[in-house]
């Protein structure tokens, strides 16, 4: 099921789109919002965030993580100096900067050893909290490439030529829980680095990461089999495009897909 929330209240809309988010209490929890470039429109909306923060709180949690790594173009340190992150009383976790262990995936496409931050070993619940955006490499970007952002190596460009398998892999070893896409203030055109915002005043949510992203797509009038890495992630069983939807799907124009040209 896909929960599609079209309301301009940011508190409301995230009210309603995470009302099927349950949490044990005393749980150790790792978000993961989507902050790959320093530029506020292509990250995950920090009001948005701080909403669901209060809402995690309320199920006790033992810990609350928010989780990313460096990559060439900005520290991640900076990232949550510059978009106020230290002032949300949570552990922020730089991934490339954290311990890790060598381990051996057997179902995975592209990496056949892969250093995994042992933090993740004790994480109860997994969230993922991604921006809806296009990206000159993958069309369309939603909740399976925000995992992309797990890798601990700054320098991700090495991966690119291997993208797609490089994104189900980072699927297969990091599932979530529930995931979050945030389109309220969307970026469409030439993202990531030279998008444009516009408003669609919009947010999905499931638990099933292929149906999420699918219903972004179809929702913004963006063919599926565009978007390879999402039609590889149905085929490898990471989730469906058969799903049910709740709420109502707005009729989207205007939003622009990047020249790959």
């Amino acid at each position: 099921m896909v929960r599609v929330v079209h309301e301009e209240d940011k508190k409301n809309a995230l009210t309603k789109a995470i009302e099927e988010l349950f949490i044990k209490k005393g749980s150790r929890i790792a978000l993961k919002p989507n902050l790959g470039i320093q530029k506020r429109e292509a990250c995950t909306d920090f009001e948005l965030l701080k909403y669901l923060l209060e809402y995690i709180r309320e199920f006790s949690p033992e810990k609350i993580y928010i989780v990313e790594s460096d990559t060439y173009l900005r520290s991640i340190r900076n990232v949550y100096q510059a978009f106020g992150y230290h002032s949300l009383d949570v552990e922020l976790i730089n991934l490339s900067e954290e311990r890790c262990t060598t381990i051996w995936p057997e179902n995975t496409l592209f990496f056949k050893a892969f250093s995994y931050p042992i933090l993740f070993k004790n994480i109860d619940y997994t969230i993922s909290f991604s921006k809806l955006k296009t990206h000159i490499l993958t069309i369309y970007t939603g909740v399976l490439k925000n995992q992309y952002g797990l890798i601990p190596f700054p320098d991700k460009r090495m991966f690119h030529r291997y993208l797609d398998k490089v994104i189900i892999d980072m699927n297969v070893l990091f599932p979530c829980d529930f995931y979050i896409l945030d389109g309220m203030e969307a970026m469409h055109g030439q993202g990531p680095l030279e998008g444009d915002t516009i408003e669609l005043n919009l947010l999905f949510s499931g638990k099933d990461p292929v149906a999420v992203d699918h219903c972004a797509c179809t929702t913004l009038k963006i063919p599926p089999d565009m978007v390879s890495h999402l039609m590889l992630a149905e085929k490898r069983g990471l989730g469906s495009f058969d799903y049910e939807i709740t709420g109502e799907i707005p009729d989207i124009n205007g939003f622009t897909l990047p020249s790959t040209e």
